[in-house]
């Protein structure tokens, strides 16, 4: 089949990642004059379980069942879920380059992150892992639920699974759509985001991604028509 493809490139923006932190408590104090001149003890809390990594395995039923992850990351508006998995690869620039991020970069240049490509645009470039989850947050909050279009409402939802196979691996898609307004020029579009993940040291990493930016193009992804696109392709379970 073709090379990865994941969205990459500014028309197309790619994305991002959050960081979260947990504060500290400190325990009552005892005021001054207590009755009995001791502290009593304060009762503890009972331990909080400590969350257990769910096993993943490989082939396209371990990637259904990770597909539970992404639907729940998705729901939550989890980006750092994908930046965190996000396999970055490095970009030399030759200096003479007419598209992509090397643009007017000087030879040498060095660009790294996650790949992403534009469906059906000559968009490409990769996007550092912390960055990428900020655009994808911004793209997930851009989702409008009140818009609705034959694939249902534009509310965010993971549409589909997919395989895709090339001489050197196979790719396990998870595609992914919303409604939102693309821009004056081309108003409300129905778009799909194509999260290509491979299956690597027991766990699911995120290689590339691609954007279908408009509603003809997400078609293809969404439809499960489309031989140049994926090799075995799946409605997920409650998509209408």
């Amino acid at each position: 089949m073709r090379g990865p493809a994941l969205l990459a490139g500014a028309p197309l923006a790619l994305l991002v990642a959050a960081v979260a932190c947990d504060e500290a408590t400190k325990p009552p104090f005892l005021p001054e004059g207590s009755p009995s001149g001791a502290a009593e003890a304060t009762p503890t809390a009972p331990a909080t379980p400590t969350a257990t990594a769910v096993p993943e395995s490989g082939g396209m039923t371990g990637f259904r069942a990770f597909g539970r992850q992404i639907e729940a990351a998705l729901a939550e508006r989890d980006a750092s879920f994908f930046a965190e998995r996000g396999v970055e690869e490095e970009m030399i620039c030759a200096g003479d380059e007419q598209l992509g991020p090397c643009v007017e970069q000087p030879a040498g240049t060095v660009l790294r992150g996650i790949p992403g490509t534009a469906w059906k645009s000559d968009a490409f470039g990769v996007t550092p892992s912390a960055e990428y989850a900020t655009m994808l947050s911004e793209w997930l909050a851009d989702a409008r639920p009140d818009q609705s279009d034959d694939y249902g409402s534009g509310a965010v939802k993971l549409w589909s699974l997919a395989q895709a196979h090339s001489d050197s691996q196979t790719e396990s898609l998870a595609i992914a759509t919303l409604i939102r307004e693309t821009g004056p020029a081309t108003g409300i579009q129905r778009q799909a985001r194509i999260f290509r993940f491979a299956f690597t040291d027991g766990k699911w990493l995120l290689l590339s991604e691609t954007l279908a930016a408009v509603s003809f193009s997400a078609n293809d992804w969404l439809t499960g028509h489309c031989e140049q696109c994926y090799d075995q392709w799946e409605r997920w379970e409650g998509t209408p």
